[in-house]
């Protein structure tokens, strides 16, 4: 199934698509997901406008336990880095196809800028890792 549900502006953003207006708009969902983790209150419909140009994605129940999609894994590593797990994800572009990098061209990009490249399959690792450290 797809994470993905509402695509969103923040009600202070002009056209929506600029990347000013949906960095606006991301840091303004960030903001309402750490105000609602606190117990404050957030009344999303005064704040965002839909349809807009940000798209939500909403990770399911159980993470990486139920789904193992970047979504998930994206979750789970911000869990772990002890942050708001509210996150902004994107696919990495070939610049001559327009199309998605490959995971190679993304490995040869990653070496090159120094970045590191993380498997899905790492994070599952360490996310059961952590989870089972925290039960026992």
């Amino acid at each position: 199934s797809t994470s993905f549900s509402l695509w969103v502006n923040h009600k202070d953003t002009f056209t929506g698509v600029t990347d000013r207006d949906r960095a606006l708009t991301i840091r303004k969902i960030g903001e309402a997901v750490e105000k609602s983790l606190n117990g404050g209150k957030f009344n999303f419909f005064n704040e965002f406008i839909s349809p807009g140009h940000v798209a939500l994605l909403r990770a399911a129940d159980g993470l990486i336990y139920e789904r193992k999609g970047h979504t998930e894994l994206s979750i789970a590593l911000a869990e772990m880095a002890g942050i708001t797990p509210a996150v902004a994800i994107c696919e990495m572009l070939d610049e001559k196809t327009g199309g998605a990098l490959s995971k190679l061209d993304a490995m040869r990009y990653a070496e090159e800028n120094k970045i590191p490249f993380v498997e899905g399959i790492e994070i599952v690792k360490a996310y059961k890792k952590t989870k089972s450290n925290l039960i026992t």
